[in-house]
């Protein structure tokens, strides 16, 4: 099947049109031909179809266009149910978004390596590829909206390399009309402000290119109090001590100043690594293969680390930028955007003071969010900075806070599924191995005590549910009462009456680690997990649990999926009949038990 999103929704299938008519199954069918052999969970589909107050009936009803768009594609293998969601599988380059970004990514190796005919010529099939806007025939919800940005994006990106590969051909009268509009288009391009002018300056017409740097000034300085950039201004500075008879003969090549950025600040914000991280080995080989440049030559590289609280998503995410931090020579920012409180940070004044690390004043930054935002993405949009944020609370949060350069990485933290982020690679930590629970220990408490009493240190592991921060919370107890035998540390974390206090210590404290993420819970899901913390065995189904409970069971599977993207719950399989099977973890039925004191 071949689909066509750069554009009105087109699918072909065996020489056969088979794109939808109806409005939502189009929407369906062009977010799963997006994000294409790769998991698209139901409350992804359903944020896009209904946005962030879907009906009761939303899971019955998605079923319903599945259904649809399996009959219109004719084939049952190209469109795959999976626990939690679907997969469309479509054929290497069946999909014109990722021929447009296979011919993008090599006009820029063309580009790199001195070949600007063959550049052109690949850029010249790409913009071809999105002569009309995409999707220009759908309403679009908010997770195809951001699809539509990172198109936009590339789309950008596109016509500045155009520009390059032309100016460096010596085809300056051919770029100019374009350039022209483009500059209208986008009045903060800097880029295509100065392209514009170097075209004009090869024409001989040098007034106009001093009229393009006057008009361009006055935008920046009017709209986001900011000078030009060095490069625009040392572009200016020749146009003043240009001689138009030279100017005019002189080689192409000799018109472009040198890339000599202007003085700037590196922010090394990363906080330190942790002196006792344990383990993790295989996550953070995939966190570095996520993290390294050039796996995503068209955009910025977006990692999650997702898990439950206590896995340990910050420490690997720190240990993981640290190892990657000589890849991003520009800078690494750090935030922490306190995802799991009542009142998240701001991401307005996250930038504030990325921008400040930065080097700028105070008096140059611009009050308005999109316009920093804007500000963050011009500064990182030649350069390779690493920006880390931890606990992200949800994509609203996290859009202003993404850079502009294809160089550049975002390593995040979040509980939240963050499923509308376009491009979005998640790491997913669950119980850490139990040798390596045991080695946590050891280092925290000595290998004398610990291996004093093996099968009480593995109780303690198991009811730790294998997290650090039990852990590590349990490890701090003992060392505050080096006395106290491993065999009463088990008895008493085997009581769930007891365990959550003796996952207590100091600021390590596994219940007040889960009681905000709860808090944020709606009541429907709150009301669930309390009904199955209190009901349900090991395992269960969204059909069981509504028996127990007394929910709707349609309700019951819609909630059961929230509490598992929200870590929750786990799903474990599915059983015979095809219905999703899921676990609630010891440690999460001992917290939901003994709510609403520790949640309160």
């Amino acid at each position: 099947m071949e689909v066509s999103v750069l554009g009105p929704l087109h699918a072909v299938h065996e020489g056969r049109d088979v794109t939808p008519t109806a409005p939502k199954v189009r929407n369906l069918l062009a977010l799963l031909a997006l994000r294409h052999d790769r998991l698209v969970t139901t409350g992804t589909l359903m944020t896009e179809l209904w946005g962030d107050h879907p009906p009761l009936s939303a899971l019955a009803t998605l079923q319903t266009y599945v259904y649809q768009l399996r009959k219109a594609l004719r084939g049952r293998e190209l469109l795959v149910t999976k626990p939690l969601g679907y997969v469309l599988h479509l054929e290497p380059g069946r999909l014109d978004a990722d021929r447009f970004s296979g011919l993008l990514s090599r006009a820029r190796a063309d580009l790199a390596a001195g070949r600007p005919e063959q550049a052109a010529e690949a850029l010249t099939e790409a913009l071809a590829l999105s002569s009309t806007p995409p999707l220009s025939d759908l309403d679009t919800g908010p997770v195809l909206e951001s699809h539509l940005g990172q198109l936009a994006e590339s789309r950008l990106q596109a016509h500045e390399l155009w520009a390059e590969a032309d100016l460096r051909l010596g085809r300056h009268h051919d770029v100019i009309t374009r350039l022209q509009s483009l500059v209208v288009e986008h009045p903060f391009h800097e880029d295509f402000h100065r392209k514009l002018m170097l075209a004009l300056r090869r024409a001989g017409r040098r007034s106009e290119a001093m009229e393009v740097y006057r008009k361009v000034r006055r935008t920046l300085v009017e709209e986001l109090g900011i000078e030009p950039s060095a490069a625009l201004q040392a572009l200016h500075e020749s146009l003043l001590d240009d001689d138009l008879d030279n100017a005019a003969a002189a080689p192409v090549v000799a018109d472009i100043p040198a890339a000599a950025p202007a003085p700037y600040a590196r922010p090394a914000q990363l906080p330190p690594d942790s002196d006792d991280f344990v383990g993790r080995a295989a996550e953070l080989r995939r966190a570095a293969e996520l993290l390294v440049p050039g796996t995503a030559p068209q955009a910025t590289r977006l990692v999650a680390v997702t898990g439950m609280p206590g896995a340990g998503k910050t420490a690997l995410a720190l240990r993981a930028a640290h190892q990657a931090a000589a890849r991003y020579p520009d800078g690494q920012f750090h935030a922490d955007l306190r995802g799991a409180e009542e009142h998240p940070a701001d991401p307005g004044r996250i930038l504030g003071g990325f921008l400040r690390a930065t080097g700028l004043r105070e008096a140059d930054l611009p009050d308005d969010l999109a316009e920093r935002s804007q500000l963050f993405r011009s500064w990182t949009a030649g350069r390779a900075v690493l920006v880390v944020l931890d606990d992200a609370a949800d994509e609203e949060q996290l859009r202003p806070l993404l850079p502009g350069g294809a160089r550049c990485a975002v390593l995040t933290t979040s509980r939240a599924p963050l499923s509308g982020l376009s491009g979005l690679q998640r790491l997913e930590l669950g119980e850490m191995p139990a040798e390596e629970c045991v080695q946590l220990l050891r280092r925290a408490v000595g290998e004398g005590r610990v291996d004093s009493d093996p099968d009480a240190v593995r109780t303690i592991v198991a009811m730790c549910g294998r997290l650090p921060l039990a852990v590590r919370a349990v490890a701090a107890r003992m060392r505050a009462r080096p006395q106290f035998p491993l065999r009463a540390v088990a008895t008493r974390l085997a009581d769930e009456r007891l365990r959550l206090r003796e996952l207590r210590h100091g600021e390590l404290d596994v219940a007040a680690r889960l009681a905000p993420a709860y808090r944020r819970l709606d009541p429907g899901g709150r009301s669930l997990l309390a009904g199955i913390a209190a009901r349900a065995p090991q395992t269960f189904t969204a059909r069981s649990a509504a028996r127990w409970t007394g929910f709707d069971p349609v309700a019951a599977e819609l909630l059961l999926e929230q509490l598992a993207e929200r870590h929750f719950l786990r799903l474990h399989g599915y059983d015979a009949g095809g219905e999703d099977v899921y676990a609630l973890p010891d440690l999460m039925r001992s917290f939901a038990n003994g709510l609403p004191a520790v949640a309160a």
